[in-house]
């Protein structure tokens, strides 16, 4: 590596996005009202090279408001419409909301980012030390 300083600055600014992903998945769960919902379409992903796709899903809040919503993470086997899905939503923002499919929530992305920023902070600590 020819700047071993650069990739370990790199890898902790991903560990670091990492942690503030997860974290914030489990701070939007944890106040986060569940309700069912059913998937009604899907978006495809703007890249055509992408098998990604945006569940839309429907649900009924606890008093009875209905809200259709555009998921913000695309996944390459999403559930199909038609398919009953756990939804959750922030009592206080009702259109925010996420299903509890995939990667939807966001802490499985936060921890593969997290991942992929512990290697190259490894790597960047390795080639300090010549090892690489």
């Amino acid at each position: 590596m020819s700047n071993p300083g650069a990739l370990f600055a790199f890898g902790l600014l991903h560990m670091t996005l990492g942690v503030l992903m997860v974290w914030n998945a489990r701070r939007f769960r944890a106040r986060a009202i569940q309700v069912p919902g059913v998937v009604v379409g899907l978006v495809k992903s703007s890249d055509p090279d992408s098998r990604a796709r945006r569940p839309i899903f429907r649900y009924t809040t606890l008093e009875g408001l209905e809200f259709e919503v555009v998921s913000k993470w695309g996944e390459p086997n999403p559930p199909q419409p038609g398919e009953r899905v756990t939804v959750y939503y922030d009592p206080e923002k009702q259109r925010r909301a996420r299903i509890g499919t995939g990667g939807q929530i966001g802490s499985e992305m936060g921890w593969a980012i997290f991942g992929f920023g512990s290697l190259l902070t490894a790597l960047g600590v390795l080639s300090v030390f010549g090892v690489l």
